[in-house]
């Protein structure tokens, strides 16, 4: 198996120990991070624990993070790649389900998908259901959840359109390309966690307008490949 578990990281000293030990059940993957610009030590704590770490001088964003790791991906021909937050969100228990589901369906996206849960700030909710809405309409096709960062994507999928998508949308704009290509899509369900003392890197105005403005654009673009085949 050519396989690799990527973490984009900011400022996450604090979360990275309790994940990158549990990541220690899956020593057949490459466990990259990427120190998005971090000034806590991120790097130097994901390296110590043995991690492959891709540094960002200053921090430019998730989407650039996860592009860096795609493109290392790419590089060393990973069979698929399996993204998840470094803020212990996603439970890295729940990796065996997305490859018990990658041996059954190994052309499709997995995509983790979080139960409805009374942790979940009620914003949050009404951010995830209209964006999961809006993303649907534009996808063509039902999304249950556009936010969670917490996939398995096999090659060539991250390495191809993905590559021109920037910024903290990512997932939900990955989403829209992925779709205009057909690549079928299975939902993997997963907890709502949010860690005791938990904050998002983003406030929910920046949120809320990054996705405006991605969700706008997004008219403006051409996901389909030429060839209409990535596959």
């Amino acid at each position: 198996m050519n396989a690799m578990i990527l973490i984009p990281a900011y400022n996450s000293a604090s979360s990275l120990p309790a994940v990158l030990n549990k990541l220690r059940s899956y020593p057949d993957h490459l466990i990259v991070v990427i120190d998005d610009g971090s000034t806590d030590g991120s790097g130097d704590v994901a390296r110590n624990l043995g991690a492959t770490l891709i540094r960002h001088d200053v921090n430019r964003g998730k989407g650039a993070a996860l592009q860096s790791g795609f493109a290392y991906a790419a590089a060393r021909n990973m069979d698929y790649v399996i993204t998840m937050d470094a803020d212990e969100q996603h439970p890295p228990e729940y990796i065996r389900d997305l490859l018990d589901m990658h041996r059954h369906s190994p052309d499709a996206v997995l995509l983790g998908t979080r139960k409805r849960s009374t942790e979940m700030p009620f914003h949050r909710k009404l951010s995830n259901a209209i964006s999961a809405y809006l993303i649907s309409l534009r996808a063509g096709r039902k999304i249950y959840d556009a936010q969670c960062g917490f996939r398995l994507i096999p090659q060539p999928y991250y390495s191809w359109q993905l590559s021109a998508i920037r910024g903290f949308i990512f997932e939900s704009e990955a989403l829209i390309a992925l779709a205009a290509n057909n690549v079928p899509f299975i939902y993997v369900p997963i907890p709502t966690i949010y860690p005791e003392g938990h904050h998002s890197k983003m406030t929910y105005f920046d949120s809320t307008f990054g996705f405006i403005f991605m969700y706008i654009a997004s008219f403006f673009k051409t996901y389909r490949q030429r060839n209409h085949d990535i596959r």
